[in-house]
């Protein structure tokens, strides 16, 4: 499972919205927005598509903070 709840959490904060605006936006709950944002569920990459569209910035950007993000961390981690 890619970690991109911190990601989505990043972009969501930049732009003061809330969960249940990105929620409508992709169209599923907030409940289930949340989990996204704590990395308890995978979801569709049509949503992702959504969420890339709703920040105006490429698929890819999303993807690659969040590897980067994960190794890092994993990184620290064998310090």
């Amino acid at each position: 499972m890619l970690d991109i709840g911190i990601t989505l959490r990043r972009y969501r904060d930049k732009y003061n919205y809330t969960q249940q605006y990105v929620a409508d936006i992709i169209g599923i709950s907030r409940v289930a927005y949340r989990k996204w944002e704590n990395n308890e569920v995978d979801f569709a990459m049509s949503q992702l598509i959504k969420i890339a569209e709703l920040y105006e910035v490429p698929i890819h950007e999303i993807i690659i903070q969040s590897v980067f993000k994960k190794n890092k961390i994993i990184s620290l981690q064998q310090k």
